[in-house]
């Protein structure tokens, strides 16, 4: 964790065992709005497009459908009127020709029944070679319709549908339909002129209702699933939070460097040791056995709540972490490349603050940099993270070393608010190993 500056003459460290929550909860609502609601949206969409234009094509084609029958209607009716007249414009006579003889008044008059019975707007009759055989504006007859649709028609024996735009802006539908003979030859063309409201409410009739029916579905599915996802977020959300009560409180009971070394380890049951060199404290509660003898058990472990809880406060704003507590004592490590600097600066503070309150006893403080290993002890049921090794047992010497509010350190560790250098023996050790007092808080108190 990166030290972060203050306005004194040292570094804090922010804790990485705080009480902010290790993880948000999975985001299960957010995404499904960011990312499932607009595809779902898309899907809709362009299903209905589908939907819709599989029903306009239908309805086209069934309307088409009618249309031939309404064409073979009037060809028959025509037919009938004056077969002979008739034939001889299917056999290729002349339009003009045959409308001129004496009859041509029967088949204009069977024409013009037809539109008023099929009620058309227009109506006009071409040959396979697109020459107008009959139209209800008789200047057009003789005519050669050049359009693509009528090629379509003729060529393929299919109706067709073409939208036109009349020059006062409004629209009709025009509707090329095939005629055939009894053998099923092709052997004209009508051109039958509809209004587009006509068609257009047809089509209004038969889809809109399956299309509004199918997006009012989508949509109480959509609405559906929201309020699904919104109470399985609110499970999720409950059960983060639950699980992050239970981290922190179990993070109290452990290091942030073990808390740390578990997170690193997700996924691999298996927490490796290793050595490391680290700058160790460790304080300790003197004459804390004659305290406890003269003293209730609730006023002992006030008193001990008031020192740790004063301790653990000044050793984590300094970057420290505490490795454990072990009865009145406490044994915490500086990992940071000024570990030193920073414990020092604690352990001063910490006695400073101790002695100022008056509290009824107490600390003995040291501090030693050495070589230690970092990791887990015990089965893996029920394993302690700490450090161990010759330099824990060299510090817990110095604070044995250390009277009632001083702090003894390694003489290489001191700065200039130490005592004279000075040796002591160490158990376990052949050497005598040099340190210094710092008992400004001794002084302070008398």
């Amino acid at each position: 964790m990166p030290p972060r500056a203050t306005n004194d003459d040292h570094t804090v460290i922010q804790p990485i065992n705080s009480s902010s929550p290790m993880g948000e909860p999975f985001p299960l609502k957010t995404r499904f709005r960011r990312r499932f609601v607009p595809a779902l949206l898309a899907f809709v969409g362009i299903s209905l497009l589908i939907i819709g234009l599989t029903a306009l094509h239908t309805v086209e084609a069934i309307y088409l459908e009618l249309a031939q029958q309404r064409a073979q209607t009037i060809e028959r009716s025509v037919a009938g009127s004056d077969q002979t007249a008739w034939t001889e414009i299917m056999a290729g006579r002349s339009p003009a020709e045959t409308l001129q003889t004496k009859d041509a008044s029967i088949l204009t008059a069977a024409f013009e029944r037809e539109v008023r019975e099929q009620n058309l707007q227009e109506l006009k009759v071409y040959d396979l070679n697109r020459t107008v055989l009959y139209a209800t504006n008789a200047e057009e007859i003789g005519t050669r319709e050049q359009g693509n649709a009528l090629r379509e028609v003729i060529a393929e024996a299919e109706s067709g549908i073409v939208t036109k735009t009349l020059p006062d802006g409004s629209q009709q539908y025009e509707l090329y339909v095939p005629v055939f003979d009894d053998s099923g030859s092709l052997r004209a063309v009508f051109e039958l002129y509809e209004p587009v409201g006509y068609l257009d409410a047809i089509y209004a009739k038969s889809a809109l209702p399956i299309v509004s029916t199918l997006g009012l579905l989508f949509l109480l599915l959509g609405l559906a699933l929201d309020r699904l996802v919104g109470k399985a977020q609110s499970d999720i959300d409950a059960r983060t939070k639950l699980i992050d009560e239970l981290r922190l409180r179990l993070e109290s009971f452990v290091s942030s460097t073990a808390v740390n070394a578990a997170l690193e380890a997700a996924g691999d049951d298996s927490i490796h040791s290793k050595r490391i060199t680290t700058t160790l404290f460790f304080s300790d509660v003197r004459d804390f056995t004659g305290f406890s003898e003269r003293r209730a058990p609730e006023e002992v472990v006030d008193f001990l709540n008031d020192i740790m809880t004063l301790q653990v406060n000044i050793l984590t704003r300094h970057g420290g972490d505490v490795d454990k507590m072990i009865g009145d004592a406490i044994l915490a490590r500086f990992d940071s490349d000024d570990g030193s600097r920073r414990a020092i600066a604690a352990a001063r503070e910490i006695q400073a603050i101790a002695t100022k309150d008056r509290l009824p006893r107490l600390l003995g403080i040291g501090i030693y940099k050495g070589e230690v290993i970092s990791g887990t002890i015990g089965p893996k049921d029920r394993r302690d993270f700490t450090v161990i090794g010759d330099a824990v047992n060299v510090t817990a010497r110095l604070c044995s070393a250390a009277k009632a509010g001083e702090i003894v350190v390694e003489a290489g560790l001191a700065d200039g608010g130490f005592e004279a250098q000075e040796t002591i023996s160490v158990k376990g050790r052949v050497t005598p190993l040099a340190i210094r007092r710092d008992h400004n808080a001794i002084s302070a108190q008398s």
